[in-house]
């Protein structure tokens, strides 16, 4: 389901609650985390957030232990900002969520916003990169406002077949980090988020062609804008499309909250040719993360 259809759908507190219900469940209504029992449960009408295994008994909050805890917002908000979130690939920010939303505080909805970006971060969190990977590293901000900071990007580089026949190469996964361009940060980062047979292409910067345990192959750029988009297309182009976002949707950032706004932006990306299906994983993804506080975000 695409998010406008998911707009047209979910439209009352009741649909809301199930779709959270399923999600949470992996498509189904009910299985209990204490003796495994599928489908079989009392629902409570007046509290229908709470669902109690007809077995065991065990008893399931829809909010607990998870991004929805200590939320007092509707679910049919949540999903709504979901929605607003993944529909596009320009996002939205806090201020236009708290319009839509009818919100009454720009906090809340900050706080949504971010809470969804850390379960979508959580979520891409699991996966690693493998074939050729191109690796580079950026400065997002400001360096005189003293709102800078520097950012590892790593991005599968593919081969698909167009329709004439011809082999075109196409961007596949991407994983980021915040860390400084350095020796240590970048051999932490391709152990992390790359299987060990990856073919790393990089350019002449001394931290990254010191990695070690992988193949790696290097060109000395220079400053060189043409160079770069040539050796590192795919890197290159996300690095420019990221930093276009931030400046366009939320014009600024601060630079302690660079890595929830690039959670969200490389959700998108990751899942750009499975729009169909974005929305889905993106709400399973909140209904399986775990709380945050708004200390944790600020962390």
């Amino acid at each position: 389901m695409r998010a406008a259809e998911a707009f047209r759908t979910i439209d009352t507190e009741e649909k809301a609650r199930e779709w959270f219900w399923r999600h949470r469940f992996g498509g189904k209504e009910f299985e209990c985390p204490q003796c495994g029992e599928e489908g079989s449960f009392w629902q409570h009408r007046a509290t229908p957030e709470i669902r109690e295994c007809s077995v065991c008994r065990h008893v399931v909050r829809l909010r607990a232990n998870n991004l929805l805890r200590d939320s007092k917002l509707p679910l049919l908000s949540w999903v709504t900002a979901l929605i607003l979130m993944m529909q596009d690939k320009r996002g939205v920010s806090a201020l236009a969520l708290q319009r839509h939303l009818q919100l009454g505080s720009y906090r809340s909805a900050w706080l949504m916003s971010h809470k969804i970006r850390k379960a979508l971060q959580n979520r891409d969190d699991d996966y690693r990169l493998s074939g050729i990977v191109e690796l580079d590293c950026a400065a997002f901000g400001s360096s005189p406002a003293k709102n800078q900071r520097e950012v590892l990007v790593a991005i599968e580089s593919r081969e698909y077949t167009d329709k004439s026949g011809k082999t075109r190469p196409k961007a596949g996964f991407v994983k980021v980090m915040l860390a400084p361009e350095t020796a240590q940060a970048a051999q932490a980062f391709v152990d992390a988020a790359l299987t060990p047979d990856t073919q790393i292409n990089t350019d002449g910067s001394p931290a990254l062609r010191a990695i070690e345990r992988f193949d790696t192959d290097f060109r000395v750029m220079k400053g060189d804008k043409d160079s770069l988009e040539a050796w590192l297309p795919h890197v290159f182009r996300f690095l420019e499309n990221a930093k276009t976002w931030i400046a366009g949707t939320f014009h600024g950032i601060k630079a302690k909250y660079l890595g929830q706004y690039l959670a969200e932006y490389t959700y998108r990306f990751n899942r750009r040719h499975d729009q169909n299906s974005m929305f889905h994983r993106a709400l399973r993804a909140c209904v399986l993360a775990k709380p945050l506080t708004q200390e944790m975000l600020c962390a």
